[in-house]
């Protein structure tokens, strides 16, 4: 048989192999979410039949965020406190893995469980008459992204990464006027998140039979589900590595609850 012949032969047995393989595996990812759906409905249903009010299109269909972890970023830090002052910085160690950074228009200064905060000249930083769009512009020039929660003299935001919340990064912006003179001391997150293949997240089901059995072990009573949102926690050690925690901050008819997807934890949110 001639050796053209043969190779085609061959690429026609692999072209058949490989289609047999992909529809072997689309068949089990069907069969898999298949089981995952079937999953998160019996457990909807099991939170109904235990007295617990459930809209299903409140329940997330999977857990999308995956844990992450974003080591210390020295340079970006003192890149973003440039960015933040507007032209070049002189950088100081002030001991304990705390570095500030100043200029003629402020001083920012970073810690390594990732406590952020600023003392600025007013004049160097007006904001506009909307004073929230002012001051995300002002921190979208470090490369901070995020969302005003409350608004009045001094304004609360609350840092996001990829449209995901990060619950504990939050810092109070303190306003003078039309003017930004401060930022309180809070946290921020600056160094960039990389999936953590060491921890895995826990199914929708599973998160809902921990949250229920998290809160009565609280010694609180669920009755209803009001909202899920998904997001993060973030823990830093001592070495400045964060680690992102996704967890579901979840609004009931008697309180608010954390759950962490990782581990299936319940806490109260104040």
């Amino acid at each position: 048989m001639p050796w053209t012949k043969l190779k085609n032969i061959i690429l026609i047995v692999l072209a058949v192999t490989d289609l047999c393989l992909l529809i072997l595996v689309g068949s089990q990812t069907v069969q898999s979410s298949r089981l995952r759906s079937r999953a998160r409905e019996d457990s909807i249903q099991f939170l109904r039949n235990r007295g617990v009010e459930v809209d299903e299109r409140l329940i997330p269909q999977s857990i999308d965020l995956l844990p992450q972890t974003a080591e210390r970023d020295l340079e970006g830090e003192e890149r973003a406190a440039a960015a933040l002052l507007q032209g070049g910085v002189t950088a100081e160690s002030r001991g304990g893995e705390i570095y500030r950074y100043l200029n003629d228009n402020g001083v920012v200064q970073f810690h390594s469980d990732g406590t952020f905060s600023a003392q600025l000249d007013p004049a160097a930083f007006p904001l506009g008459e909307d004073r929230a769009a002012g001051c995300l512009a002002l921190l979208e020039r470090m490369g901070l992204e995020g969302t005003v929660l409350e608004e009045g003299e001094e304004l609360l935001f609350r840092q996001t990464w990829k449209g995901a919340p990060l619950f504990t990064q939050q810092v109070v912006l303190v306003c003078q006027g039309d003017a930004l003179a401060a930022i309180d001391p809070g946290r921020l997150l600056v160094g960039r998140p990389q999936e953590d293949p060491g921890r895995q997240t826990i199914s929708v089901s599973t998160a809902l039979i921990q949250l229920l059995n998290g809160v009565s072990a609280l010694g609180d009573v669920c009755n209803r589900i009001d909202a899920i949102q998904p997001g993060y926690v973030t823990a830093v050690s001592l070495s400045g590595t964060a680690v992102l925690t996704p967890v579901w901050r979840v609004t009931t008819g008697t309180g608010s609850y954390q759950l962490d997807a990782v581990t299936g934890a319940v806490s109260r949110v104040s």
